[in-house]
């Protein structure tokens, strides 16, 4: 795997603003950055057109694609409540927009999820995925007219039932939708005990991106690489399996373990 293809992923923090991760992204070599689409980070609302143009011109200064993270805070794409849901919808769109405005190619979201008091209801979760699917079949044109492919993420163990847990979840939705690929969780597979590789394999010429972190097992920790218990080594030889050639991002919020994982991640994808 080589740096060109490996990003960082700008994190929230009252000392760290965006400027902070482009810089780390290019002091480490690498050629890519994720940007989250969040409140005073790089929320749609806050980036106007000449802010916009500004980050692009940023970006290509430093050699840097960017791909764009939508919101994760206080949105649900599968909410039962019809307002909510609508404006879930309409951030995503305004994520999407503000990709086709910096030059990002992908915007990662996540699928939504089922408030864990609606476990009891058995009708429940098949309702929440009905929401999810007019969203996506709403949206998935706006963002091709716009030049922007759309990759759902798989989510991690939790209270609330996501939608895409699993591999097979993940390519359901993905069959549904032709237009719609494959953004793949490592920390989050391993929350479920899950294996890398099957995932890899079941979700095959769909995956485009890739986030990397580690944990322990039993909740998302966003460790560095090697202070989890995920077998790396044998998920970036997964990948390599596979033939992915798409974008891989280190969702670490801490720099050094940051910059150490990089090169584990290297050093693993040159053999």
């Amino acid at each position: 795997m080589e740096r060109k293809d490996l990003g960082v992923a700008a994190f929230l923090g009252p000392e760290r603003g965006l400027e902070f991760w482009l810089e780390l992204a290019a002091e480490l070599g690498l050629g890519v950055v994720e940007l989250r689409a969040e409140p005073r980070l790089a929320h749609p609302t806050e980036l106007g057109r000449d802010a916009r143009k500004a980050l692009r011109r940023r970006l290509e200064s430093l050699g840097l694609r960017p791909t764009v993270h939508a919101s994760i805070h206080d949105t649900n794409l599968a909410s039962l409540n019809p307002i909510l849901a609508a404006a879930a919808r309409e951030d995503l769109r305004g994520a999407v927009e503000l990709a086709a405005d910096i030059g990002a190619e992908i915007v990662v979201f996540h699928p939504g999820r089922l408030p864990s008091e609606y476990r009891r209801d058995p009708e429940a979760l098949e309702a929440a995925r009905s929401v999810l699917y007019a969203n996506l079949e709403e949206l998935l044109p706006y963002a091709e007219r716009l030049g922007v492919v759309l990759a759902v993420e798989n989510k991690q163990r939790g209270s609330n039932r996501d939608l895409i847990l699993t591999p097979q979840e993940h390519r359901e939705v993905l069959e549904r939708f032709p237009g719609l690929w494959a953004c793949l969780d490592f920390g989050h597979l391993h929350t479920l005990g899950l294996d890398p590789v099957e995932f890899v394999r079941i979700l095959g010429e769909k995956l485009v991106h890739v986030h990397l972190h580690d944990n322990r097992g039993g909740a998302d920790e966003h460790l560095p690489l090697g202070e989890g218990s995920l077998d790396w080594k044998r998920c970036i030889s997964a990948l390599a399996e596979a033939g992915f050639s798409g974008t891989t991002v280190l969702e670490i919020p801490d720099p050094e373990g940051l910059a150490s994982s990089v090169e584990l991640v290297v050093s693993y994808g040159a053999g």
